[in-house]
């Protein structure tokens, strides 16, 4: 075994990282088949039924919503390839089998077209089905500057952190 690579293996690079974040922080599980960070239901206490906060993209150089799933934050995360948004059918599974509901649901994107188009199908999917939810595209990107935003759009980089 080679000591030069941080990274076994670059195809499972995501998925060991999201298995990795379940090793540090207890508070938080993994749904391996659908890339998504959840919250652990509490175990000891039963607390009161609140809207659950959804987010996530793809992984690479914003690889920060898994580090936000926790009490008081993000119930779930969704994580997509490197540099590729989730599909629709893994934020779905996410909205529908790894938050709790009862109260609805807001998902929170970042202004990244493919994000908007999966996040944005998986919403309408899961009102459907007839689940309270709710999404807001967050586009406060200043990197990009005033004239190529307008080719680009904004795209929501602080803004989903704060």
């Amino acid at each position: 075994m080679s000591s030069k690579h941080f990274i076994n293996d670059p195809a499972l690079l995501v998925s060991s990282a999201l298995h990795a974040l379940t090793l540090t922080n207890p508070n938080v599980a993994v749904d391996a088949a659908n890339k998504i960070v959840y919250r652990r239901p509490a175990q000891h206490h039963h607390e009161p039924a609140q809207v659950s906060v959804l987010s996530g993209g793809g992984s690479g150089h914003e690889p920060s919503f898994a580090g936000m799933v926790g009490p008081g934050m993000l119930a779930a995360a969704v994580a997509g390839t490197i540099f590729a948004s989730p599909s629709a059918e893994q934020v779905r599974a996410g909205i529908t089998a790894r938050v709790d509901s009862r109260r609805g649901v807001l998902v929170v994107v970042m202004n990244y077209t493919g994000d908007v188009l999966s996040f944005g199908v998986a919403v309408e999917r899961a009102r459907a089905a007839g689940q309270a939810v709710e999404m807001v595209v967050v586009g406060d990107d200043v990197g990009v500057g005033r004239a190529r935003a307008g080719k680009v759009g904004r795209r929501g980089i602080a803004g989903t952190v704060l």
